[in-house]
């Protein structure tokens, strides 16, 4: 069998990347072109649709008002979309396995031959289908164009929720790219290199626990009003004419604000999906309802508890109370269409 590439997102390794955008919010003195050098100071394991790393960037910084030299470092997660050590997508095609030199050729050939745009066509038809009879390059291909996809999608959310950057989801530093070098030493085109190039973003670095660790992370008496933040923030989240379809306990942080307060993040938005401006208010509506983002935390939230407390099979049947318990608010039933918040569009 073939050996897998190897990861050059390990502890230790410095990448250099390029600004294509700078977020509004950045503490970078960049401008759009720029490079900068990031050391891997952390690896967060697994590594899911992305890899996740943290960084410290050489670059100058505002805090306060006044300007830190260059020299300073600003740690901050690098969230890297590589189709190449993107584990839990290339296991949705059980037959592609992992990333090796000599799927690399095969791909490098499939872009040279000019089989790419094709394939391009057909993605944009519809970029959730996937076939057991594709050949490597065709899943590398497919691998490419989701990956870019993904960092696409989540850069727009973060402009999306610009008012809950550095409250109640990181905030949003720069979108940049790693050039990534043909393995098999090759050269290609110009044109087909952004079928190689790696994006990623660079986020603001939450410290803290995951969600679907609380019960384990903090003391019952925080649970209430983790909770009840979590499902706060939820709200504000939904409503922005995008639904997050991997809105999960796991992809939520915790931070500890001092020995009693806590404040919740909200921090994956890769698989969202955008309101068409072609969908009616009742069909976005049930859409949305549909996906339940908020029953997703609160449901999970709860069953947390429930088991915490000694819940066995699908019921809690302690006498006493739990200390939270969770209660739909079924926001987006179609009856409820006039609650619809219309003054939030994006096109």
């Amino acid at each position: 069998m073939a050996e897998p590439l190897q990861s050059p997102y390990v502890k230790g390794n410095t990448l250099t990347l390029s600004v294509r955008r700078v977020g509004k919010k950045s503490p970078l003195q960049l401008d759009d072109g720029d490079e900068v050098r990031a050391r891997i100071v952390d690896v967060i394991e697994p590594a899911t649709l992305s890899v996740v790393v943290v960084v410290e960037v050489d670059a100058p910084s505002k805090q306060e008002g006044q300007t830190i030299q260059p020299t300073s470092t600003v740690k901050m997660v690098l969230k890297v979309f590589d189709r190449r050590f993107s584990s839990q997508l290339r296991e949705e095609l059980k037959s592609s396995g992992p990333s090796t030199l000599a799927t690399e050729k095969e791909y490098l050939g499939f872009l040279e031959q000019g089989s790419m745009a094709d394939f391009v066509a057909n993605y944009n038809k519809d970029y959730k289908f996937t076939s057991d009879d594709w050949d490597s390059p065709m899943q590398e291909a497919h691998f490419s164009l989701t990956c870019a996809r993904m960092k696409e999608t989540e850069a727009r959310i973060y402009d999306y929720l610009g008012d809950l950057q550095g409250i109640h989801i990181p905030t949003f530093y720069a979108d940049v790219q790693i050039a990534s070098k043909p393995v098999a030493g090759e050269q290609i085109h110009r044109n087909l290199a952004k079928y190689l190039d790696v994006g990623a973003i660079l986020i603001e670095y939450i410290p803290g626990f995951l969600l679907s660790d609380m019960v384990t992370e903090s003391p019952e008496p925080a649970w209430p009003g983790i909770c009840d933040q979590a499902i706060q923030v939820v709200h504000k989240i939904i409503g922005h004419h995008f639904v997050n379809t991997d809105m999960q306990t796991r992809n939520v942080i915790v931070r500890r604000d001092g020995e009693e307060n806590y404040q919740v993040f909200y921090i994956d938005f890769g698989l969202c999906d955008f309101r068409d401006p072609l969908d009616s208010d009742e069909v976005w509506m049930e859409y949305a309802y549909q996906n339940a983002e908020e029953n997703r935390i609160g449901w999970s939230l709860a069953n947390a508890i429930s088991r915490a407390k000694g819940k066995k099979g699908k019921r809690y049947k302690g006498k006493l109370p739990l200390p939270w318990e969770f209660t739909p608010s079924n926001r987006f039933r179609a009856q409820d269409i006039d609650d619809y918040p219309k003054h939030i569009w994006y096109p």
